[in-house]
């Protein structure tokens, strides 16, 4: 049983999609995942695991906790449960993202290939610096939204850079900015399960759940 948060103190890097990517890809792997939702305000993974199951796909429990004594509390209390639990939480420095980082095993943190988000992640690298001295805390930083460019001064490329230069390797996998993985997270659905099918899209999030899922275990 693993515990995963991911988080990034900036917005709109794709944090509850990758919520749900990550989440439906377990569950299609016969694992039982539980999402806690972290942010009351936007609860987006909430919403769209509650479309999964109301539009007649196989449920995935989710749950509601943006208090941070109660998201400590029930995570503790609640995770034995379940094969992996799977935290998300808001884009900000708040209670629910540093009781996260008190209870979870693994950090997943997407970021978008745009240089002046980089000041955002210098943010989490000190919370998550901080949380390490308490906890052992493996850091998994993925580029989401990845551009299709791929030179070696490719947006992508620069990005990538400025994150390892912050003391944490970049996953060596990416997943690209794609309408159809938008569209499935909305519904609560795995890009697997999405139609219309985009093979480029189902390749990049297959990838990325079967890396998570590696990198946890090593």
């Amino acid at each position: 049983m693993t515990i995963f948060t991911v988080a990034n103190t900036k917005g709109g890097v794709g944090k509850s999609t990758s919520t749900v990517q990550i989440s439906t890809g377990f569950a299609l792997q016969g694992l039982r995942p539980w999402v806690v939702d972290g942010d009351k305000k936007q609860t987006s993974a909430l919403l769209s695991l509650t479309n999964r199951l109301n539009a007649g796909f196989p449920g995935i429990a989710a749950t509601e906790l943006s208090d941070g004594g109660s998201l400590r509390a029930q995570v503790r209390l609640q995770s034995p449960q379940f094969d992996h639990t799977i935290i998300d939480v808001g884009a900000r420095d708040s209670g629910a993202l540093r009781a996260a980082l008190t209870v979870t095993d693994v950090l997943v943190v997407p970021f978008a290939p745009r240089a002046y988000d980089l000041w955002a992640y210098e943010n989490m690298v000190e919370l998550v610096k901080e949380a390490q001295e308490l906890r052992d805390i493996k850091v998994i930083p993925f580029l989401n939204m990845a551009k299709s460019d791929d030179g070696k001064n490719s947006d992508n490329a620069l990005a990538i850079a400025d994150i390892e230069a912050l003391g944490f390797p970049v996953a060596p996998v990416r997943v690209g900015n794609r309408v159809a993985i938008d569209r499935a997270s909305a519904a609560g659905l795995n890009v697997q399960e999405y139609k219309p099918v985009d093979e480029k899209a189902r390749d990049e999030v297959a990838k990325l759940v079967q890396y998570i899922l590696e990198f946890s275990q090593s």
